[in-house]
């Protein structure tokens, strides 16, 4: 087996739960701090939270953990303060063999990045109780063993207390920190009626307040102000969009990568907090910033670049294809030009003409996922007003107003096309799904090979799969490793399936994520085991994309249970 060029840099990360934005957020933040010029490849362990709910699926899916010890990496970076109960064992290796870092943890005498969760807290507080006059303010918390959820309680009860409202214990409800909890938001509810806002610990804590609301026939932001914490995606996906505390400039991952480039080169870093801001959705409206009439009609270089960051804040922390559109830079050539004409009372057609071309492009280039398209459009709809209020040219104000207008149309637009594509991508994803039972599970004559040759219709690009050449069981191992081999059965590029010739297929365990063949199109892969109840047959590693993030865990379930189908033929 031919491992990869020594001059590739490998580095883990380990976490609890690959399905929550919070953790793809991280991912993402990680993946945009590697420079361009640096050759590095992350491989993400995720795990479960080791509650009581499905604890024996947990128990044994949690034996992937065992590789963060067992595979060889140059350094490994580790989110969140993870249950070890499950697995019995701590998943760090000893303090100064292998450069590690720590995020929304409390690890000691480690290298940790945190939120600095006092100024978003406060913003919020300050707002709701000397804007808006509120005091029946309550919180929906987390996990007692959880740092993060800790310390926001705490951060928040003492803002609270510095502006004079009222707090106990009847005002808070503790949560398991996921989206189903529902019935703890209820309970809080019911004994706090007439309550103005609640601060929920994370946003998945906010869905099941939702919930909880929508039964009650509540609505968020009318009825009761919410908000969150960790600002993610999810945050402005949900009807009505959420107000949600996150990072203010370098996000959780970037900050984390940053220390660990410095720690692989030789330095030694201390651990670092990262500022936060609230960001204002529709659930709790907040403006950070006015959008001046001096500053539109200045047409101010600063002004621009502020009103991007702060409509598409997401594109300085998410990773994006190097040799893409630079959208900054051209949000600032149109708007720029836009802002000018009006300063001359004055666009020709040519002029015109060539913003609505840069406009197009701005967003065929991905402009709108880096934002929240009801933010946009709010953003928009200032500037259209402050423009009309300033502007004295009835010619310049339709043609300026008709541009806005196709930037609202473009978002629009861009939001049915992703719902459209994302419906027939489903269906899509269903008919290749049954295809791959029908090919792989069903067929007799075709054997294992009928499973490696279809796996590429469960809808990966690009990934591989690894399987044990006698399934490992669980329970009757009382090792801390897998077993030290295993063989690479067959591998997906850009959507095709190829399997190996025997030759090929044997390595190390330890050397899984070394493998020449895990194609360099990919520079971020998701680690699944592959099991059926408590037989491991092996891992699924798959290139990083937004349906692996959301799918991973169904699809490695899918393939467990064809392995299984197969092996119940053999032994007919």
């Amino acid at each position: 087996m031919q491992g990869r060029k020594r001059y590739e840099k490998s580095v883990a990360v380990i976490l609890d739960d690959i399905n929550s934005s919070f953790s793809t957020d991280i991912i993402k933040g990680i993946t945009k701090a590697i420079p361009e010029k640096k050759n590095i490849s992350l491989f993400v362990i995720s795990g479960k939270y080791a509650d009581e709910k499905n604890h024996r699926y947990k128990a044994v899916y949690n034996s992937i953990y065992r590789l963060g010890q067992q595979c060889i990496f140059d350094g490994i970076i580790h989110i969140g303060d993870m249950n070890r109960t499950v697995t019995g064992a701590d998943l760090s290796e000893k303090p100064g063999t292998v450069p590690e870092v720590f995020v929304a943890s409390n690890a000691q005498n480690r290298t940790n990045v945190n939120y600095d969760s006092e100024k978003g807290i406060s913003q919020a507080v300050e707002y709701l109780v000397n804007i808006n006059g509120f005091s029946k303010i309550c919180m929906l918390g987390g996990r007692e063993d959880n740092r993060d959820a800790f310390v926001r309680k705490k951060i928040f009860t003492e803002c609270l207390k510095k502006n004079g409202v009222y707090f106990s214990d009847m005002n808070y409800e503790i949560t398991d920190m996921s989206s189903e909890c529902a019935r703890e938001a209820a309970r809080l509810l019911d004994r706090n009626p007439g309550v103005q806002a609640i601060f929920c610990v994370n946003d998945s804590v906010a869905r099941g307040l939702y919930r909880a609301m929508e039964e009650k026939n509540l609505v968020p932001g009318k009825d009761i102000l919410v908000f969150g914490f960790d600002n993610t995606r999810a945050a402005g996906e949900m009807s009505p969009t959420l107000t949600s505390i996150g990072a203010d400039e370098s996000s959780l991952g970037q900050k984390a990568m940053e220390l660990m480039l410095r720690r692989l080169d030789g330095e030694t870093v201390s651990s670092a907090l990262v500022p936060t801001r609230l960001y204002g959705r529709e659930s709790f409206h907040y403006e950070r910033y006015d959008y001046s009439i001096i500053e539109l009609m200045n047409a101010d270089p600063k002004f621009i670049h502020r009103m991007f960051r702060d409509c598409f804040y997401r594109y300085r922390r998410e990773p994006f294809d190097r040799e893409s559109v630079d959208l900054e830079r051209l949000f600032y050539e149109f708007v720029s030009l836009m802002l000018k004409a009006m300063q001359r009372k004055y666009i020709s057609i040519e002029e015109y003409n060539r913003i609505v071309k840069m406009i197009n492009k701005f967003f065929e280039k991905g402009a709108a996922q880096y934002t929240d398209t009801g933010k946009l459009i709010e953003s928009m709809e200032k500037l259209q007003s402050g423009i009309n209020h300033s502007q004295k040219s009835a010619a310049v104000n339709a043609m300026v107003n008709s541009l806005f207008t196709k930037m609202k149309d473009k978002v629009i637009g861009v939001l049915s096309d992703n719902i459209i594509q994302e419906k027939n991508n489903h269906l899509y994803g269903r008919e290749q799904l049954l295809e791959f039972l029908i090919d792989g599970a069903f067929d007799e004559s075709k054997g294992y090979d009928g499973i490696f040759t279809s796996i590429n219709k469960l809808g990966l690009k690009n990934a591989a799969f690894y399987m044990f050449e006698k399934p490992f069981e669980y329970g009757n191992s009382d090792s801390a490793y897998f077993p030290d081999t295993i063989m690479l059965k067959c591998i997906v590029k850009d959507g095709d399936a190829y399997t190996l010739p025997e030759e090929r297929q044997v390595c190390m365990t330890r050397d899984i994520f070394l493998r020449d063949e895990l194609t360099s199109k990919s520079k971020v892969w998701l680690t699944f085991p592959v099991l059926y109840t408590d037989t491991i047959y092996g891992f699924l590693v798959c290139g990083a994309a937004d349906e692996i993030y959301k799918r991973g865990e169904f699809l490695s379930l899918q393939l467990g249970r064809a392995i299984y189908i197969k092996d119940l033929q053999n032994r007919l």
